[in-house]
């Protein structure tokens, strides 16, 4: 294989040789679990609401910001306030992106355009992984309100529970009412936007009482109600970022993995067929198998999506030099094109506006932005 290199003299740097190889897809598998039984229960206790209902309730600005991106379309930051920072905090990273044009195919949700951002917890206190929900309807700035994940359990007084998401939220895809979480050595968690919950405000997390549930603070808790197991593979994957291909019959999720260096095994794609009819996985007796696979030597994918065939993958080089933007086909030269502001992370695409959204994570930089797919 050939490692890619780079140029400094230009916005698009280096062509370079057809990268990696392809793999047996059927080597990788994820085993469906069942639906959550919990949830049921705690639909008989908490408040449901709809994702039209949390953003009727955004309580943060999210102002429009011009971001140092080629063909730049429309960009974000976060509300930066006396009492609130959502721009420098080093309490959450955000991570992963998706739009309503993943959720569904008109790209409106509820009669809204909307952005989910998930962040994870930096504190260390184990508050997991949270979710902005985004309301870009109107020109303008843009309005949010966080809200957290949680997975619903049967405590051991045989109460219905949940907890915090442990996990890194390196990557998030929307599709129906359902919300797909990467989980770096698991494989994905699924989460139903069916049944938010309004919560009571208040420190800790889970069942307080009979009717009291809390969730660090935040107002809405978005529970899991399923998960897809990876199976074992040597290397072991890690299950770094996701997203939607709507170019595939029939659509598709690609998902993709980090690496940081040359010491490691070459990082891979695999691609799923997801079904349109009931919002999951494509499965065989509850095993759903990747119909393709490639080991790619590009390293610090962040992220990843494919339109028509096409790769567009974001790929990081540290808080203060520019991201990536790297154009593949498999079998041909992949093109670096140093088009992302700096610490890029996950991308998703917008058929309908031939946008490619990504963002920004560090702190002091924090944007989330759509460039042109098509100049690429």
């Amino acid at each position: 294989m050939t490692w890619l290199t780079r140029s400094f003299a230009a916005t698009v740097l280096a062509a370079v040789a057809a990268s990696g190889a392809q793999l047996d897809a059927t080597n990788f598998k994820l085993t469906e679990s069942a639906y959550n039984s919990v949830i049921e229960k705690l639909d008989a206790i908490l408040p449901i609401v709809n994702v039209s209902s949390v953003l009727a309730d955004v309580n943060h600005v999210a102002p429009t910001q011009t971001v140092s991106a080629t063909n730049f379309l429309r960009g974000y930051t976060w509300e930066d306030v006396s009492g609130y920072d959502d721009v420098n905090t080093d309490k959450w990273y955000p991570q992963g992106i998706t739009t309503s044009a993943d959720a569904l195919d008109t790209g409106i949700y509820e009669s809204k355009k909307v952005i989910l951002i998930d962040w994870y917890d930096n504190t260390g206190l184990g508050k997991g992984v949270r979710v902005s929900f985004i309301d870009r309807t109107a020109s303008g700035n843009a309005h949010y309100r966080n809200a957290l994940l949680v997975e619903p359990y049967t405590d051991s007084s045989g109460n219905p529970n949940f907890k915090s998401v442990q996990v890194h939220g390196g990557g998030l895809m929307w599709y129906g009412n359902l919300l797909y979480l990467v989980d770096t050595n698991n494989g994905i968690r699924v989460f139903d936007l069916d049944h938010i919950y309004k919560v009571s405000i208040g420190d800790n997390i889970g069942r307080q009482s009979a009717t009291d549930y809390e969730a660090f603070n935040y107002a809405y808790v978005v529970p899991q109600c399923r998960n897809y197991k990876a199976s074992a593979v040597s290397p072991a994957m890690r299950w770094s970022f996701i997203s939607l291909d709507r170019t595939t019959t029939p659509d598709s999720i690609v998902v993709g993995e980090y690496a940081a260096d040359t010491t490691v095994p070459a990082p891979r794609f695999l691609r799923f067929s997801i079904d349109y009819t009931n919002r999951l996985l494509t499965t065989t007796s509850g095993v759903a198998t990747a119909t393709w696979a490639y080991e790619v030597d590009i390293l610090r994918m962040q992220g990843a999506t494919s339109i028509n065939g096409k790769f567009y993958i974001s790929r990081s080089n540290g808080a203060t030099t520019r991201g990536d933007l790297v154009t593949w086909v498999p079998g041909n030269a992949a093109v670096i094109h140093s088009a992302l502001a700096p610490g890029c992370e996950d991308v998703s695409y917008n058929h309908n506006a031939d946008e490619l959204w990504t963002l920004s994570e560090h702190p002091g930089s924090r944007n989330f932005y759509a460039v042109k797919a098509s100049a690429f």
